[in-house]
């Protein structure tokens, strides 16, 4: 992905549980803080395109991309389209993971999984980021894009393999452009968004999974 100053418009997330500690004698980390949380527990829905890239040490990353749709409470949408078609959709309770070229559907609850998209939720006011991490500083990354600022927020220790997440967000308009997921094991993924659509009115028929007739269905009944 190519390092540009406007036009990418994308978002952030949460994650697990102790009491959060801002980086000491700097008062912007804590009022930006609070604006960004205003800001999205007050979204309604969101609409947008993404592009997704993951890989671990070593490795060469891989990317994808598509469009994405998020409307309380806790309703996802991902429509992978290339390289390949895909649907990752939950409607809260349970997950359908839609892979129409094997013509099967993986089905598990959103509370056991560790899936890399669930933190998004944390746009859909799920979530306290002065709460959910331990600590947020600032990141000794640079921003991806000219003029803005980057914040490490380091979660509790039930967040499994989850090290850091990186939420870099314009100063100005207060929306979170970059959002980095890094593991304890090097591995990371980062999502990028951009046309964002903000309070659109989506309709909840969006978020309900229906199979077509050939589909072999693993997982819950």
């Amino acid at each position: 992905m190519d390092r540009r100053t406007t036009g990418w418009i994308p978002v952030g997330l949460f994650l697990a549980c102790l009491p959060g500690l801002l980086e000491a004698g700097d008062p912007r980390i804590e009022a930006d803080v609070a604006a960004l949380q205003r800001k999205y527990s007050g979204m309604r829905d969101l609409q947008m395109d993404f592009v997704q890239s993951y890989g671990w040490p070593g490795r060469r990353p891989r990317t994808e991309s598509g469009q994405v749709f998020l409307r309380r409470p806790g309703l996802m949408r991902w429509e992978y389209r290339e390289p390949e078609e895909k649907l990752f959709l939950s409607d809260g309770e349970t997950i359908h993971f839609y892979l129409p070229g094997r013509k099967q559907v993986q089905k598990s609850r959103v509370g056991r999984s560790r899936d890399r998209r669930l933190p998004f939720l944390f746009l859909l006011g799920r979530g306290r980021l002065k709460r959910d991490f331990s600590r947020i500083e600032w990141a000794r990354e640079e921003p991806f894009f000219a003029g803005n600022r980057v914040l490490a927020a380091t979660p509790g220790k039930s967040a499994g393999p989850l090290a850091e997440v990186l939420m870099e967000y314009d100063p100005g308009r207060m929306q979170l452009q970059r959002v980095a997921l890094i593991e304890r094991g090097g591995a990371r993924n980062d999502f990028i968004f951009t046309n964002i659509r903000e309070n659109a009115g989506l309709d909840k028929g969006l978020f309900e999974f229906q199979a077509p007739a050939d589909v072999e269905a693993v997982g819950l009944p």
